[in-house]
């Protein structure tokens, strides 16, 4: 089921058969770099995407595959989830690209999209972030955003820079 469409790029939900071309994605050290379970194996990524079905069926929204429309690739994922973050149930924006779409606006233009899209479909009324200090690329998405950072958090052991956005 699509999502949402961009000038370049359809956002739509991830399916079982997404494995095939999801798995050098999330298999690539490089795109898994600040991933807090890392590179992940083929039975990792077919739990990965049971979990985005089970999202979509429970909470009707989650991470959404991104597929290039010039070539109907899939070339990574964006969306949200809820996270708990000191108590606080947080939206958090995630996404991910294959390395060869790096540093052409492609995170942004499909993040930009997904928040549009859950601002107006699921009311959000704010967005966060969270990001490894370290993760440049990813800051700036998520700046581009209009988010700014709100504070330093521990996540999972992690020491993060949590970014955030009000909507309203």
């Amino acid at each position: 089921m699509q999502i949402v469409e961009t000038p370049r790029l359809t956002l739509r939900f991830f399916t079982s058969r997404d494995l095939e071309a999801l798995t050098p994605i999330l298999s690539d050290p490089q795109v898994m770099q600040f991933s807090i379970i890392g590179v992940h194996n083929q039975k990792q990524i077919r739990q990965f995407i049971d979990q985005r079905l089970l999202s979509y069926l429970e909470r009707g929204f989650g991470l959404y595959a991104i597929v290039l429309k010039e070539t109907h690739e899939l070339i990574g994922y964006c969306g949200f989830f809820v996270q708990k973050i000191e108590q606080q149930a947080e939206v958090e924006i995630g996404y991910r690209l294959a390395t060869k779409y790096w540093q052409q606006g492609f995170a942004t233009e499909a993040a930009k999209a997904v928040c549009e899209y859950g601002k107006q479909r699921f009311n959000f009324k704010r967005f966060v972030c969270l990001i490894e200090p370290a993760n440049v690329r990813s800051i700036r998405v998520a700046q581009k955003l209009g988010m700014e950072l709100e504070k330093k958090i521990v996540y999972y052991g992690i020491d993060v820079d949590m970014y955030s956005m009000n909507c309203e």
